[in-house]
């Protein structure tokens, strides 16, 4: 392309952004092109839309198949991206690498953001490293344990926790906390498939926990009295394979769990002391086949989110909450998104025991004011399967196989998911139904990741650790 044919081009496309109203895209590409805004209102020149038009017309239909091919699936409709809040992808971030003053020379299992500026990495020689970021990644604070720390993150603003697969957990104050505290204690476990905590007070602490024996329990811990108390156990019929927490609008805990050889999500509710089977979420609609894909992993979405005032790291769910997975399909991952059944008390199915209509908001607290005794399992006949909450199915270009554990975040500045594959990070605009691999974090595969605002983690198997800033 000559000079000229560059710089006619130039205008011709600054030309089109004006006639349609693309002011904001118009002055961006005014900045990096250096076309005069003189040029851009010249009328010598044909409009761009009728150079295409000419140059197309032997083969307008053709093209016009191929436009509609380009795309692997329909974007999401315009009612459920207003119902729930979907945004598009926001191109204009960039990601600025931060320099690291200080490179880890062993394998990072795990990396996750405590807060604002603290990034906390366990690694294979069984450590977990503190690092502030914000100040030349300087090492705050390090925890050993007598076994690897696979499960980690924040309990609230003031403490975070480290539990090994054994099942040794360590809860201990932030670096930035105005008190310095530490307390450990063992569950009874052989092996830990995935945990959540939640602060139930200034003194008492709720645990789930996932075990290699195919149940889901409850415990209640008190750090005055420095007390482990069981409070219940449900049973799996397989093992699980992700596991999420997030509270109802009326301040229960909600989990949602996958196991394996299984395409529905289970939903639980914990209530009075018991974990509840409350609902399942197929993922198919083939009600005659229970199986044919599993799930790798799930995220708890919302764009518009309202956090937990104790626990702020975790969602409380409203009206635009959506539940995202990723599949196990192979060449090709999918991603499901759902919606989420209606948790309301008078809609809730099986045996569950609610407060009156009348009465005021519950409060999880109130469960424990007579004691933590143990409840047995809560089984109910009557938990319904819901197969009409399927949003979106999309065929995703993110490659795998069997071996391949991809990972689900979901990053609220720049308005959708990120995937961490086996060939770097791919973006996912939920809107579009969009996936693409982004030119970033493709140096290796994916071992884990996490986002806290405008701060990106990526750890990879070849024992590199990656920050990044989203900018504007």
């Amino acid at each position: 392309m000559s000079d000229t044919d560059l710089r006619l081009t130039k205008v011709l496309v600054a030309q089109f952004l004006q006639k349609h109203g693309y002011t904001k895209t118009l002055a961006t590409f005014l900045k990096d092109s250096g076309v005069s805004m003189s040029s851009v209102n010249e009328k010598e020149f044909e409009e761009l839309e009728s150079i295409i038009s000419d140059r197309i017309g032997f083969n307008h239909e053709a093209i016009s198949e191929k436009l509609k091919s380009i795309s692997l699936n329909g974007e999401l409709d315009s009612e459920n991206v207003a119902r729930f809040k979907i945004p598009c992808w926001n191109h204009q971030l960039a990601w600025t690498p931060v320099e690291s003053s200080s490179d880890l020379d062993t394998l990072v299992i795990k990396t996750r953001f405590l807060g604002h500026g603290l990034l906390a990495s366990a690694t294979v020689d069984k450590k977990l490293i503190v690092s502030d970021f914000d100040h030349d990644n300087v090492t705050s604070d390090l925890v050993k344990q007598p076994g690897i720390i696979k499960y980690f993150g924040p309990i609230s603003k003031e403490m975070f926790y480290t539990c090994t697969i054994d099942g040794k957990v360590h809860i201990r104050s932030q670096v930035n906390s105005a008190s310095n505290r530490s307390w450990s204690f063992n569950l009874p476990v052989r092996a830990v498939m995935a945990m959540e905590m939640v602060l139930l007070d200034n003194k008492k602490i709720l645990l789930f926990y996932c075990s290699l024996n195919n149940a889901i329990n409850a415990y209640i811990y008190d750090m005055e009295l420095e007390k482990l108390t069981m409070l219940s156990e449900y049973k799996l019929l397989s093992v699980c394979t992700a596991l999420q927490l997030a509270f109802s609008e009326d301040g229960c805990p909600v989990l949602f769990l996958s196991r394996q050889d299984f395409t529905q999500i289970m939903m639980f509710r914990f209530e009075d002391s018991t974990i509840t089977h409350i609902a399942n979420i197929a993922l198919n609609t083939a009600q005659f086949s229970t199986h044919s894909f599993n799930i790798a992993d799930m995220l708890i979405v919302s764009f518009d989110p309202t956090w937990h005032p104790m626990n702020p790291h975790i969602l409380q769910m409203n009206s635009t909450t959506v539940l995202a997975v990723a599949t196990t399909h192979t060449p090709y991952m999918r991603l499901i998104t759902t919606k989420i059944p209606d948790l309301d008390k008078s809609s809730a199915v099986g045996a569950l025991h609610y407060e009156s209509a009348n009465s005021s908001q519950p409060n999880i607290l109130d469960n424990y004011a007579k004691g933590n005794a143990s409840k047995p399992v809560s089984v109910s006949n009557a938990t319904k399967t819901y197969y009409d909450t399927i949003l979106q199915n999309i065929a995703t270009v993110v490659p795998q196989d069997s071996y391949s554990r991809p990972i689900l975040k979901v990053s609220y500045l720049l308005g959708g998911l990120i995937i961490g594959a086996d060939d770097g990070l791919y973006a996912v605009d939920l809107q579009k139904s969009d996936t693409w691999r982004l030119d970033f974090g493709h140096e290796d595969r994916i071992k884990s990741m996490d986002f806290y605002k405008d701060d990106v983690s990526v750890s990879y198997a070849s024992t590199k650790l990656r920050l990044w800033k989203l900018e504007q």
